[in-house]
Formats: C-alpha cells, sequence, structure tokens
C-alpha cells in the first residue's frame, strides 16, 4: 500500500509534468492561422501619369516564380489600386505624387514627393499638399545618402517636422540592372547597405526616417543601425512579394527575435501592379511564427505611431 507521502509526491510529479508540457506545447495551428483583418496602413505607394514606362509592363518571374501583368494607363492604375486599398481595408496610404489622387480619396492618401528641388516640397508642404518627403532613391543613380545633393532633403524634413522615406534595396525587379539598363542601370548591390544613413543620422538627429524595402538582404547591418538610432523604423514592401515565403520569413524573424518588432511597417510598392499589395499582405498573414499581435502591430499599429495619428484617429480606424 502506497503511503500518503508516496501518493502526494506522486501527484506532484504528475502535475509538475503536465504544466511543462502545457508550457512547452507550441501555439494551437488555430492561433498561428490566424489572419489578420483590421485597418491597414500601407506605407509606400505610388501614383504615375500617363507616359511612365512601366505601364504595360509585364513584371518578369520574381524568386517566388510569380509574374504580374501591369495596368495600362495612369487611369486604370488609379482605379485598380484604390480599389485593392478598399478591398483589403487600407485605410491609410502614403502615395508618392499623392496630389494626382487626393481628391479622389482624401481620406485614404497621405501626400509623399522627392523629385522636386527642396524649395519646391517646401512650398507644397506650406500649401498643405505634402505630408512626408517620399520617396528619396538616389540609389537608383549610384549616389549615398551623404551626399551632399542629398543632405538638403533630410535637413528640411527635419525642419518640417515630416518623416522621410528612403529607398535602397531591392529596387526594380530582380537581375533590373540587367533587364531595364537603361531605367536600373545606376544601381549596385553595394551601394545597398543601411548604414550609409548612419553619418546623416547623426547630423540629422531628429528626422523620422523609414527605409523602404526594408534593407534586406543587409539585415545584420539593419538590426546595427535601429540598435544605435530609435528614429529609424522600415517599410516591408517588395520584399513582401519578391522573395520566396521561407526567405521573407527569416528576414522578419530575425528583425523580430532581436526586438526590433515595434519598428516594422507594411507596405507594397505597387507600382503598375496593383495586385501586388494583396501578395503583400498575404505573405505577412503567412508567416506563422507571428501573432495575431505582431500582425497587427506591423500592418497598424508601429505606423500609427511614427505618424503621430491621434488616439481619437486610431480609434475611428478600429472601430470601422
Amino acid at each position: 500500500m502506497k503511503t500518503p507521502f508516496l501518493i502526494l509526491f506522486t501527484g506532484l510529479l504528475l502535475l509538475f509534468g503536465c504544466k511543462n508540457q502545457e508550457k512547452n506545447k507550441p501555439l494551437s495551428s488555430e492561433r498561428q492561422s490566424q489572419n489578420y483583418t483590421g485597418p491597414i496602413i500601407d506605407m509606400h505607394i505610388h501614383a504615375f501619369v500617363e507616359g511612365n514606362p512601366l505601364f504595360g509592363m509585364t513584371h518578369p518571374p520574381t524568386l517566388r516564380g510569380e509574374t504580374y501583368e501591369g495596368v495600362i494607363s495612369d487611369k486604370e492604375q488609379k482605379e485598380k489600386t484604390l480599389e485593392v486599398l478598399q478591398k483589403n481595408n487600407i485605410v491609410k496610404a502614403i502615395v508618392t505624387s499623392g496630389q494626382l489622387w487626393y481628391d479622389d480619396a482624401p481620406e485614404t492618401i497621405i501626400i509623399g514627393d522627392s523629385n522636386k528641388s527642396v524649395d519646391e516640397l517646401r512650398n507644397q508642404h506650406q500649401e498643405g499638399n505634402l505630408h512626408v518627403i517620399a520617396e528619396v532613391a538616389p540609389f537608383y543613380g549610384g549616389i549615398l545618402a551623404d551626399d551632399e545633393s542629398i543632405l538638403p532633403y533630410f535637413e528640411l524634413a527635419q525642419e518640417l517636422n515630416i518623416p522621410l522615406g528612403f529607398h535602397v534595396f531591392p529596387g526594380g525587379p530582380n537581375y533590373g540592372i540587367h533587364l531595364m539598363p537603361d531605367f536600373l542601370g545606376g544601381m549596385r548591390a553595394y551601394n545597398a547597405n543601411p548604414l550609409q544613413l548612419e553619418n546623416v543620422l547623426v547630423q540629422y538627429p531628429d528626422v523620422k526616417v523609414y527605409i523602404m524595402h526594408g534593407a534586406w538582404p543587409y539585415v545584420e547591418d539593419l538590426k546595427a543601425l535601429m540598435y544605435a538610432h530609435p528614429n529609424v523604423y522600415i517599410d516591408v514592401s517588395v520584399v513582401n512579394w519578391i522573395l520566396p515565403q521561407e526567405e521573407f520569413n527569416a528576414y522578419l524573424k530575425s528583425l523580430i527575435s532581436a526586438g526590433f518588432g515595434n519598428r516594422i511597417m507594411f507596405g507594397s510598392d505597387q507600382m503598375t501592379w496593383p495586385q501586388v499589395i494583396n501578395v503583400g499582405i498575404e505573405t505577412i498573414n503567412n508567416a506563422d511564427f507571428l501573432t495575431l499581435e505582431q500582425k497587427e502591430d506591423i500592418f497598424y499599429d508601429n505606423a500609427a505611431k511614427f505618424l503621430g495619428f491621434s488616439e481619437e484617429e486610431i480609434n475611428k480606424h478600429k472601430i470601422r
């Protein structure tokens, strides 16, 4: 016959073992597979004028092996992009040259611009037609962030207290240097490292910078930059529809494991392929290591904080 002590001891072992099993049990498939369906902020959209060379272009096979048929006109780009934004509950979108579409969706569009002189951008801001300086993309011309021709844009962003979106790698389709030499021939992979921003961030410590395309594949250098400078955020545009899911997961998980999950923002960079917005959303929802709360951070909360949304505006978006 078992003594009372032995019975008690055996019970404690069983209880402890059950608790350990529960603690070490992986997240349920139900929780892992939850898709985020709340409001989204897209940090990277383009509005083009007629004649853009990307109209009608079929995107060459991505590293995922997918191709995309391009829209054929500025009208079709606007209509299809705004349709996708509405369908996916994208409540705000930073649109480069957004003044072209602003009257069509004033509650959604945040106007971005950059391909103008500093004085022109300052005047545009004074008129209420500039909210973000983006995208700043000297990368296409082989020019680095700390070049004397680029520094005034960071200075202006700090002066106006508005964000600046800086483009690094990847830019254009994979192999774009060779596929589109007239358009992308100035790009170089060795000029894509995000550490080129370091001296700029020291010179302009109050500027709010987000790195477009997330600086893949320089993830270790990106972590160093984000560790040193708390005002640096990223968007995951292009990498969320051009990379294989496994590679995207590894990149995203590396940043989150390092503690930077609160500075990652959704973006698409749809250009003439509005359908890639859907792919970018699916890619994040398919990252099965993410909790629903982490998805909400990426899709909405981090950008709302970065852009300085009021609590009232955030509540309005989330109720809707």
